[in-house]
């Protein structure tokens, strides 16, 4: 059995990380969390965190961050000398939420709005966040909107956006549609296949 140690920026980040966990239930469980609250702790420590995965495995995700094209450019920027083998970092493009909206049928039935509004290629939308806002916005249920909409022009998100965004991916999202549409989720869960391969076949 391989046990991970999760670093995310938000709450969001760390469900679906769970949920990945869960495609390989013979091999991979999570044995500590450590919540970032943005890409700016991740980005310090990430030569720490290098060091640590000598020691055990370490799997962070962050968010594309707007001054890089890729993710490949912001891994060697922010990590440019040699990677332990037991640290699997990756980037989600653009933004966590476009690995939600991949999942369109899923998204469109629990924030009740057509399907026909959601990005076909959500990891090319440059700022998923405000798409979900937006989408929001038009929801047909008053909840949706009073959660996820910001109440004002200095509210980044709505009082409930994380706890609504929670519920989609522990009860709605479907993973597995997920990464058939999003090409950078899909390299995340492969980074984890890659590690739990050798594990599972002493299983």
């Amino acid at each position: 059995m391989i046990y991970c140690t999760s670093v995310y920026e938000d709450e969001p980040t760390h469900q679906i990380m769970l949920k990945i966990y869960d495609l390989f239930p013979e091999c991979i469980l999570e044995s500590r969390a450590i919540p970032c609250y943005g890409y700016g702790k991740i980005k310090r420590q990430i030569h720490a965190y290098n060091s640590a995965a000598q020691h055990g495995y370490y799997f962070i995700i962050t968010d594309l961050d707007s001054r890089y094209q890729c993710g490949p450019t912001l891994i060697n920027d922010w990590l440019p000398e040699l990677r332990t083998s037991q640290l699997v970092f990756r980037v989600a493009v653009h933004e966590i939420e476009s690995w939600l909206l991949a999942d369109k049928k899923n998204f469109a039935s629990f924030f009740s709005i057509s399907e026909k509004l959601i990005p076909l290629k959500p990891d090319d939308d440059a700022d998923p966040k405000q798409t979900v806002l937006s989408l929001a916005r038009r929801s047909r249920k008053r909840e949706i909107r009073e959660a996820i909409v910001p109440i004002d022009e200095y509210a980044h998100t709505g009082p409930g956006y994380n706890n609504k965004i929670q519920s989609f991916i522990q009860g709605y999202w479907n993973i597995d549609i997920a990464r058939k549409n999003s090409p950078s989720l899909d390299k995340t869960i492969r980074s984890l296949e890659k590690i739990a391969k050798p594990q599972g076949s002493m299983v």
